[in-house]
């Protein structure tokens, strides 16, 4: 059996990736998001980390809007064209920060997993 056993395709299996999209209402509207990979948010965090520490909180709120952005799909799971979103700056100067930070808390908990816990509750 474990000659049969075989290693490229486990590896390529392990490395197939769920690109798991889910509905919920940002903004206002109603937009797919998809769920972050593990290093894009450790990335994110990382950098938000850096950002602060230097007192830069103009590049926080671009990392994190960015972020955000990166996150909407079509309800099929592939990303909205560039041209189909606002830009960056135009999020920030439309929307005052806690709605911001609503927005792109829904974006994390989905990316960690809880956000369908929390609809459940």
């Amino acid at each position: 059996m474990a000659d049969k056993y075989d290693l490229k395709a486990l590896k390529s299996a392990l490395l197939q990736s769920d690109n798991h999209v889910t509905e919920v209402s940002i903004f206002g509207t109603q937009v797919f998001i998809r769920r972050l990979k593990a290093a894009e948010l450790q990335d994110n965090e990382d950098a938000m980390k850096a950002a602060i520490e230097a007192d830069d909180m103009k590049t926080a709120a671009r990392l994190n809007v960015e972020l955000l952005l990166s996150c909407i799909m079509t309800p099929d799971g592939k990303p909205v064209p560039v041209s189909a979103l606002p830009s960056v700056d135009e999020l920030l100067r439309e929307h005052d920060n806690p709605t911001l930070v609503a927005a792109i808390s829904t974006v994390k908990r989905h990316a960690v997993g809880t956000l369908e816990d929390a609809e459940k509750n």
